[in-house]
Parts: C-alpha cells; structure tokens; sequence
C-alpha cells in the first residue's frame, strides 16, 4: 500500500506540471503566440489519451498471453518510466515542435504509466481495501502535486524552466522504484496475512 501512495505522491506532479503551466512555458520560454499555443497546447493531451489506452491494453494483452498480473502491469509500468526521462530534453530541444514533441511523450508515458499503477491495488488487494487503498493513493497524488506545482513558480522565478523540466524527467522513475522498493515487502506480507 506504502508503494502506491508514494508512488503517486512522487509521480503525479508530473501530469500536474504541463497541466498547469504548459500555456505559460509555451508563451514564456517558446515564445509561441495565443494561436500557436491553441493550435499546438492539445497535442501532447491526445498523446496522453493515447497512453492510457495502450497502457492499459499492453498490460491486458500480456494478462491474455497468460502473464501473472503483477507481472504484466510491472512490465507495462517499467516500460513507461523509461519513456518519460525524455522530459529531461525539453529545456534543450532546439524547437518549438521538437519541444512539443518530448511533452507528448512525457504525457503518452505518465498516462500508460499511471493507468497500470492505479490498478495494482485491485489487483493485490482484497475487494474490501481497494476504495481505501485508491483514496490514499489519491490524496498522495494530489499532496505531491501541490507541493510540486506551487514550488514550481519560485523555481521559474528564481531559475527558469530547466530544474523544474529536469525534476519531472526524474519523478516517474523515482515513483517506479519507491513502489518497486516497497510494494514487494508488503506484498509478501499481505500475502502471509491472507492465508
């Protein structure tokens, strides 16, 4: 349980982040006029419907070829924090398209990412835990994301876009491995519990 909350307490700042501030970074830092960001803001939002729905058929189809659960979602969730580092190369990117293009892969790999994550707990918990787990997992999530996000203005303030692109490049795989690291203990607990 301790791994989905932390997880989504260190990983939904990231979704949070370009909901937020993607307009302001695209003005700001891009340069790109009010048309330019509404003919371009949506994209990486396709992007991201587009990864909760493969994240969540990539994990069913490995279930379908007879892969455990945990292991398929494990899989499909690795898969997805190896994408999202390429947010590290926002700051970099030489243009506006190419900087657009890396948040839509940030946002295509948070959502597959996210989609597999939030099901681990009906997956590994008792029906009667499950709404307690997601409510946890949740009020983490939105914790992490207000720290997140209001620090976010003194760092843009303070030293622009880059610390703040390079952090959320690091959080999904830092999530990944705090649930790596403490969802196979309590697993193993729960396991000796139920039976």
């Amino acid at each position: 349980m301790q791994g989905i909350v932390l997880a989504r307490f260190l990983g939904d700042p990231v979704w949070w982040l370009y909901l937020v501030w993607l307009p302001l970074y695209l003005s700001r830092a891009r340069g790109l006029s009010l048309k330019a960001i509404g003919m371009t803001a949506w994209i990486p939002f396709l992007c991201a419907d587009a990864g909760a729905l493969a994240g969540g058929w990539f994990s069913g189809w490995l279930i379908g070829r007879g892969w455990k659960p945990g292991r398929a979602r494990g899989t499909a969730i690795l898969l997805a924090a190896a994408l999202t580092p390429v947010g590290i190369l926002i700051a970099g990117a030489r243009s506006q398209a190419g900087a657009v293009a890396l948040i839509s892969v940030v946002l295509f790999g948070f959502q597959f990412w996210v989609n597999n994550l939030q099901t681990l707990t009906s997956d590994f918990f008792p029906n009667e835990w499950v709404a307690s787990i997601s409510g946890l997992a949740g009020t983490g999530a939105g914790v992490g994301a207000m720290i997140f996000i209001f620090s976010t203005g003194w760092i843009v303030d303070h030293f622009g876009y880059t610390p703040v692109l390079i952090a959320s490049g690091l959080l999904i795989p830092a999530a990944t491995a705090a649930l790596a690291w403490l969802a196979i203990p309590s697993r193993a607990a729960l396991r000796v519990k139920c039976l």
